[in-house]
């Protein structure tokens, strides 16, 4: 059956705030695209961003008169999101979606918190119906991490529309488009093998994590802008599904976690910067879990294209 192509409408700019990352620099330079966090005057006297083990970026698109923001992921505490947003000088009343990549700790606790902010406004949230399912780690030596889930019971108010789809979802006026599941199609991006889900009372292997999506934003003669969570999906498959379900094969800027930290993933990093370098986005800016090693390998092998994540950084493409 042929992939159905959705193209979202092409904008004129996007800009997007890094709210919560893993890493943090207020020394970082920017450059033509990275505006970062401003030191002013007196930078060790004012208030500044935090770093937590998690993801939440701002999206704000703009076509023409018309434009959207969209939250993606809110980090991993109910703390973080909110301090960094005010210290940011990020106001919640103008998200008008939020989107969860995934339902692991470190990218929807925060979400609560932001819910109560943004008081009697109503709001899309948009997340796969695997978001809600508990999870742990099986480690190698027996060993087990517990991964809370969201609870539907922390949203059941009229402010807040739940829209739990595995397809893709056009937000603010088609500029933004969630990708919905993404499609496994290479032969090295296997999943995540310690990880499982409880399904029915019974837990099971979960190592593809389905609910894994990403953002796509279509920048006028420019191509695609993709933001990932994790990337458990893999950052190749990502990138390609983005590229199938648009139609459109030129890629922009890839931004977020590529998920290849650690030893079960190391070995794929030579494959997944060899295909990097074959699809040739203009940026790249791996976050979060993407993981040093993987990190120095993309900054060494595509210098012109990486550029260093670091909270409170806004891109403008």
């Amino acid at each position: 059956m042929a992939q159905k192509i959705i193209v979202p409408l092409e904008v004129d700019q996007v800009k997007i705030t890094t709210v919560m990352d893993n890493n943090i620099d207020v020394l970082m330079a920017g450059t033509e695209v990275a505006r970062r966090f401003p030191l002013g005057p007196h930078p060790f006297e004012r208030t500044q961003p935090m770093a937590e083990h998690g993801f939440s970026a701002l999206l704000n698109v703009r076509q023409g008169e018309k434009q959207g923001t969209v939250l993606f992921d809110t980090g991993v505490s109910r703390t973080g999101i909110l301090y960094n947003m005010d210290v940011l000088g990020l106001n919640a009343a103008d998200i008008q979606a939020i989107v969860l990549s995934h339902g692991h700790a470190d990218h929807a606790m925060g979400l609560p918190a932001l819910i109560d902010r943004l008081g009697t406004r109503h709001l899309p949230l948009v997340l796969h119906p695997d978001a809600f399912l508990e999870r742990k780690l099986v480690l190698p030596n027996g060993s087990e991490v517990n991964i809370p889930p969201p609870r539907k019971a922390d949203f059941r108010s009229e402010n807040i529309e739940i829209i739990e789809k595995v397809g893709p979802s056009m937000l603010v006026d088609g500029m933004v488009l969630v990708s919905g599941e993404v499609a496994r199609t290479t032969d090295f991006e296997k999943g995540f093998p310690l990880h499982y889900a409880k399904r029915h009372d019974v837990w099971e292997p979960d190592p593809l994590i389905m609910d894994d999506q990403c953002v796509i934003v279509n920048v006028r003669s420019k191509g695609l802008v993709v933001v990932t969570g994790c990337g458990h999906s893999g950052i190749i498959n990502i990138i390609r599904h983005a590229q199938a379900i648009t139609g459109i094969e030129k890629v922009y800027a890839v931004i977020g976690g590529f998920h290849l930290t650690g030893g079960l993933f190391e070995p794929i990093i030579p494959a997944t910067v060899a295909a990097l370098q074959k699809i040739g986005p203009r940026y790249l800016v791996p976050g979060h879990c993407t993981g040093w090693s993987a990190v120095h390998q993309i900054a060494r092998a595509m210098p012109d294209a990486f550029i260093a994540n670091s909270v409170g950084t806004t891109y403008v493409f």
